[in-house]
């Protein structure tokens, strides 16, 4: 049996740097250095205007009163400075000439309906929102005269959208993108972003010229990545997948690999933010390597369900699972995604490893019951909604109304 506790508690995300350097039109890319300490989530890194430090948003403690915070870090020195101490949690942070921070400030009982984006003064204090709040929107690229790319919450996805200061109108220009901001095309009045092909992961790089709004395609993603980050002065691209970093030009189709990078703490990077004079490279990076991850990057690559599932109990019948993160959730949300898109197969298979993995789960017994009735099988499905109740201790409110909806599916009521 997998023991859960082996690569049990919190996951920490680290900021990375990263040298970039051109030799002719060859890009090479230094040792990564890790900006951060294993300490929390860090995320959402930009640069500030003279490339000298790093912004970022972090959440240090833990809890139902954890909060994050704007961060900052002197590159030179490797200093890091708090920079807000507010209750409510700032995201996507940047830093203009003058000193002052503009972040995404939210507090969770309403998410990103209240707040919006705000200006913080150089001591990290708030002083004005900049939109007409309260907003929804949950990252936002600054684009100059106080205007601003948005990427707003709708639904399932989210929506690239444009906000005129002057007119105070906000218009949105696609949909079915990521929950990452937009991103300035060098030497272009032009954004890119990438839409979202939920089915496979072969995500499409996309563009929106700022004056006519119009968009188009501009090629294909690294398969099943999204956080993209441009150099400048150089038309390239640059995404990362695993331990490896991608570039691709104005002019190529293809992406090709930049460097393979050893450090078994950046097993699953993206490539963020670029300096603005292209010499330095933020990635970010769970410590440890998501057990879903591996399985989502199995699935986009075109492995069965059934593969991708033969392939885990392997790794774990070989001791191949102690450094990486393996959670429940994230294993049965993949099978209940797979679910979502008729793919009952892989759904059952999915479901059935997150059973093998936690067979103490009420909840997995009961997901794994709601695949094979999908797929036809209603002899399995009973036999899991009768195990999902078995294990099922009624202890809390939430105990207890899983075992009534179990009941009614056994029943065949909706």
């Amino acid at each position: 049996m997998y023991r859960p506790s082996q690569a049990s508690g919190p996951n920490p995300i680290n900021l990375w740097v990263v040298d970039l350097k051109w030799t002719g039109n060859q890009l090479s890319a230094g040792t990564p250095v890790k900006l951060t300490n294993d300490n929390g989530t860090n995320s959402q890194p930009s640069f500030s205007p003279d490339g000298r430090s790093v912004v970022f948003s972090a959440t240090r403690d833990t809890g139902s009163e954890a909060r994050s915070d704007i961060y900052r870090i002197d590159l030179a020195t490797r200093t890091e400075t708090r920079v807000t101490r507010t209750p409510e949690n700032e995201n996507s942070p940047t830093v203009n000439a003058a000193g002052e921070y503009v972040a995404v400030r939210w507090i969770p009982a309403t998410l990103f309906k209240e707040y919006g984006v705000w200006m913080y003064a150089p001591d990290g204090t708030p002083t004005r929102g900049v939109l007409r709040g309260p907003d929804t929107t949950g990252y936002y690229t600054p684009l100059g005269s106080g205007n601003y790319a948005l990427t707003r919450p709708r639904s399932k996805s989210f929506t690239v959208a444009l906000f005129d200061t002057q007119s105070g109108t906000i218009t949105d220009v696609d949909s079915g993108v990521p929950a990452l901001p937009a991103q300035l095309i060098p030497g272009q009045r032009a954004l890119s972003y990438v839409q979202i092909d939920s089915s496979d992961g072969k995500h499409t790089l996309r563009r929106v010229d700022l004056a006519t709004k119009r968009t188009n395609s501009i090629g294909a993603t690294v398969v099943g990545r999204t956080a993209h980050a441009w150099i400048p002065q150089h038309n390239t691209v640059l995404m990362a997948k695993g331990n490896v970093l991608y570039a691709r030009g104005g002019s190529e189709t293809a992406w090709r690999v930049v460097a393979r990078f050893n450090d078994p703490d950046l097993r699953n990077a993206n490539a963020y933010v670029v300096s603005p004079n292209g010499d330095k490279l933020v990635l970010t990076s769970p410590k440890r390597l998501a057990f879903s991850v591996v399985l989502r990057d199995s699935l986009e690559a075109g492995h069965s369900g059934a593969a991708v599932a033969a392939m885990a109990t392997r790794w774990r019948e070989a001791g191949q699972l102690s450094d990486i993160d393996v959670t429940e959730n994230p294993i049965s949300a993949l099978g209940d995604d797979r679910l979502q898109k008729k793919r009952f197969a892989d759904a059952v298979a999915l479901h059935t490893l997150a059973t093998t993995f936690y067979p103490r789960s009420y909840r997995a017994q009961g997901r794994l019951g709601d695949a094979q009735r999908a797929a036809g099988d209603s002899t399995g499905a009973l036999a899991s909604y009768r195990k999902s109740l078995e294990l099922n201790p009624r202890a809390t409110e939430a105990d207890r109304a899983a075992a009534a909806a179990i009941e009614r599916k056994i029943s065949g009521q909706p």
